[in-house]
Parts: C-alpha cells; sequence; structure tokens
C-alpha cells in the first residue's frame, strides 16, 4: 500500500464486487502477485485493490471518494506492518494483519 500510494497507510473501504461499479471512466488496471489494483488513467491515483482476480471483495480507497468524509473507519488491519512512528489514537480494534485471519 504505501509504495502505491506514496503515502505511510491507505484507508480502504470494502465492497462486494457485485454491489461496485465505476460510473464514470474505465480505470487502468495492474496485475502483479496474483492482486489486482486499479488506477484512474486520467490521474494516476490509486482506486481499488482485489487481493485475487476473482475475489467476491474488492476494497477502495476512500480519500478517491467524492465525500470521504461520509465514511467512518472500524477498524484497522496490517497494524504489524505500520511505520514505527505510526501511532493508533483511537479505540478502534486493531488487527495484526487481515481482519479474519487474525486478532489483536
Amino acid at each position: 500500500c504505501r509504495r502505491s500510494s506514496g503515502a505511510p497507510f491507505v484507508t480502504w473501504a470494502s465492497f462486494r464486487k457485485s454491489e461496485f461499479r465505476f460510473i464514470a471512466g474505465t480505470p487502468n488496471e495492474v496485475r502483479w502477485a496474483g492482486r489486482v489494483r486499479s488506477f484512474c488513467s486520467r490521474c494516476g491515483t490509486p482506486l481499488t485493490f482485489v487481493t485475487e482476480p476473482d475475489a467476491d471483495e474488492v476494497d477502495v480507497t476512500v480519500c478517491s471518494f467524492d465525500q470521504p468524509d461520509t465514511v467512518t473507519p472500524a477498524d484497522h488491519t496490517w497494524i504489524e506492518d505500520r511505520l514505527p512512528w505510526i501511532r493508533l489514537a483511537d479505540d478502534l480494534p486493531g488487527y495484526r494483519q487481515a481482519r479474519l485471519a487474525d486478532s489483536t
């Protein structure tokens, strides 16, 4: 996430693939290591992440939304990968890795 976004972390919103669609334009897709990322074809903004091409869930970068302030995070995932100077200062649940694979 850090290299694709150029930021210390990314805030994602997850949706079922069947309930998500782009309403304008066609993003560029990059497939690497079994993962699929999409980017705005005009400006390069990171848009989505899919763990594998046939996955049922798509993660969408919250800051690419027209109104990112309408989304409230529910938890922190992959916190074992955070940079040492990142401090989580809220009471949200935290998961060392993926939400379903690990616990706090």
